[in-house]
């Protein structure tokens, strides 16, 4: 990420002198990175690209479109390779709102997070009381 990659191509000249700074900038809007997102080595995030929770960006990526939650991405220009999880789980783990849990909640049901079975974190989460 960084810098504005949005160039203006319709000038003569590519290079923004300062006193054109302003007219310079064409924004692409804000680029979001949902939490649990994985973005490996030498990624590429280019301005207004959302990375949906739990996403893994593979190295040296360059990353043009949003990404879906739990999904896996990888490639010039990246393209989606495949889900981490079917998508009856992905669901469930969205609902699940992990990123909004009090610590407590998190730290209690930490060692759920750290498996594959989503039955049985999903019944731990709802039998949890603080």
């Amino acid at each position: 990420m960084g810098g504005n990659h949005t160039h203006r191509m319709d000038w003569f000249s590519l290079y923004p002198f300062m006193d054109n700074i302003e007219d310079a900038y064409v924004g692409k809007g804000d680029t979001h990175i949902h939490d649990g997102a994985w973005i490996g080595m030498r990624a590429m995030i280019m301005p207004g690209v959302t990375i949906g929770e739990g996403a893994i960006i593979a190295t040296n990526s360059v990353v043009s479109k949003d990404v879906e939650p739990y999904s896996i991405v990888g490639g010039i220009p990246a393209k989606h390779l495949k889900y981490r999880f079917e998508p009856h789980v992905i669901e469930q783990l969205l609902s699940l709102k992990i990123y909004e849990w009090s610590a407590k909640k998190f730290e209690t049901l930490r060692p759920l997070l750290c498996q594959s079975s989503i039955s049985l974190l999903l019944k731990a989460e709802s039998e949890y009381t603080e």
